[in-house]
């Protein structure tokens, strides 16, 4: 391919090369009508001679283009320039996961920050039917504070149908590549999923978890060997991590975690639950988990998650005010633009990430993108929005200032929280199915599966038949979940009939277990519906 440096691309000044790969070269370049830095890849004229290719190339790259979340590499610009189609993107200086993770083993909790970062740029794009098809390492750019962007989608894609494939006649990265990949007919989002489990390992150990002599058999240990154990490189690690390893891994793409996003989960409950077992080296508390809060149909405030209050620096205690008020008044923002959010999720059922500033309680802006996913019964008619926020860069937490966390419940008041749980959920369902007939009923387990499925809650409800698989001792989920069944139920059956329901569940518990689910708050949700 030929050298660029020096030559101008249309506004962009090439002034390095700065990467190269089999299919395409790496260039740092200036873009000058805006005195920017940016990175451009360019794929060798070879490529045009085949027939449609350009054609392929600018629809795969528009569609890459529209792809608008906080950790996907912004993609600028793209053309073709002497015969060589060319994509412009974002310039980070901080090089690559895979370059961070050659420097040694990711401590834990750093992992998870990472991967959940990565999961949901991948949950994003799945959403909008692209699969990365080429996920690793090193697709993965890091900015100044390490925080991940994924680029190269959709180029693996290209490269299949240009017959660009390794000399052995494999498409893709060996190391990274799910079984299903070796073998004819269409990807799902699970390869990806596979492709996520395999950089957990790396970043975990720094190895992969399979070699070979050749790409082929890397390929074939992927396809035949069982998935090693993470603690024969790392014996620190507790066994749950490896129950997560050998679910993404999983050879049959239907026993994978369905979604990249269930992984990131599943791999915070396998840490939150061994959190004692090991420890990274000490370092200042951040947040930038995904914060949670949920409307009524009005846009009233009937739930917020710890990260939410801790987004926002808000006392545990407070929680309580928040409930019932508008949401405008909870984030700080403008009525018109919550306002809008509530309408357009009603009407569409979802609004992907936005960029918007919320308020926290000293007033001071804090940068988030947030979505909203629609509540909606049978007929589609809008119950409710769950809106989620996600922090654009790290927030640092003074846990003596900021008390937001629940006291850490054990095993056994576990326990007396689900039981209580599962009678009062199926006491609303009883009530309503008595008042309404079956279909109300089937519309709670509706609602109460949606709300748990895009939250990857392992909780479901059947027939009034509740299942639930919690590993954690966060009281978070059954809150959110009896918040929603009883707003639900009081838009349908009434205030006086969902408490009279529920005290007299409340009477078949003896005090201690009251106490216990007296973390729950409940009943304060009755003061503002």
């Amino acid at each position: 391919m030929t050298d660029l440096v020096g030559q101008a691309l249309g506004q962009y000044q090439v002034t390095a090369q700065i990467g190269k790969g089999g299919m395409s070269t790496v260039y740092q370049a200036t873009q000058t009508s805006m005195k920017r830095s940016v990175a451009i890849k360019v794929l060798p004229r070879t490529l045009t001679h085949e027939d449609k290719f350009l054609e392929r190339f600018y629809r795969e790259v528009e569609i890459v283009s529209s792809l608008q979340h906080p950790h996907i590499l912004p993609v600028y610009d793209f053309g073709e320039y002497d015969g060589m189609p060319y994509i412009v993107m974002a310039y980070m200086s901080s090089g690559t996961l895979g370059d961070l993770i050659s420097k040694g083993a990711i401590p834990p909790d750093e992992t998870l920050r990472l991967v959940r970062q990565m999961a949901d740029a991948l949950d994003y794009a799945h959403r909008k039917g692209v699969i990365h098809r080429d996920f690793k390492p090193g697709n993965v750019l890091l900015d100044e504070q390490n925080n991940t962007y994924l680029t190269d989608f959709g180029l693996a894609k290209l490269s299949e149908s240009s017959g660009q494939l390794t000399g052995t006649g494999i498409l893709g990265t060996p190391f990274y590549m799910a079984p299903e990949q070796a073998e004819p007919g269409a990807l799902t989002p699970s390869a990806d999923v596979y492709a996520l489990g395999i950089t957990l390992f790396q970043m975990l150990t720094g190895n992969v978890p399979f070699e070979a002599a050749t790409p082929l058999g890397v390929l074939m240990a992927h396809m035949n060997t069982p998935v090693p154990d993470i603690r024969r490189l790392k014996p620190e690690l507790p066994d749950d991590i490896q129950d997560v390893i050998d679910r993404s891994m999983a050879k049959s793409p239907q026993t994978r975690y369905a979604t990249p996003g269930a992984l990131a989960n599943a791999l915070g409950y396998a840490l939150a639950a061994n959190k004692d077992t090991f420890s990274s080296a000490p370092t200042a508390p951040t947040e930038t988990t995904q914060a949670l809060l949920m409307t009524n149909t009005l846009g009233q405030v009937i739930f917020v998650d710890q990260p939410c209050l801790r987004l926002l620096k808000r006392h545990h205690n407070e929680a309580r005010t928040i409930i019932g008020k508008p949401i405008h008044e909870v984030l700080g923002v403008n009525k018109q633009l919550t306002d809008q959010l509530i309408q357009q999720v009603g009407k569409r059922g979802r609004v992907e990430q936005q960029r918007v500033d919320v308020k926290d309680a000293f007033g001071t802006s804090v940068g988030v993108m947030w979505s909203a996913t629609a509540t909606q019964d049978d007929k589609n008619a809008f119950v409710g929005a769950d809106i989620t926020l996600k922090p654009l860069q790290s927030l640092p937490i003074n846990s003596a200032d900021f008390d937001t966390l629940d006291r850490r419940i054990d095993t056994t008041d576990e326990s007396y929280m689900q039981t209580y749980f599962i009678q009062q959920m199926q006491a609303l369902r009883d009530s309503m199915v008595k008042l309404g007939g079956k279909r109300l009923g089937t519309n709670l387990d509706k609602i109460i599966n949606d709300t748990a499925q895009r939250n990857v809650w392992p909780v479901t409800m059947v027939d009034g038949k509740i299942d639930v698989d919690l590993h954690t001792n966060d009281a978070d989920v059954y809150r959110a979940l009896i918040s929603k069944g009883i707003a639900y139920a009081v838009s349908l059956v009434g205030k006086k009939m969902v408490i009279k329901e529920m005290q007299a569940i409340d009477k078949q518990f003896d005090a201690k277990v009251l106490k216990v689910v007296s973390e729950l708050k409940i009943y304060d949700l009755f003061d503002v519906l």
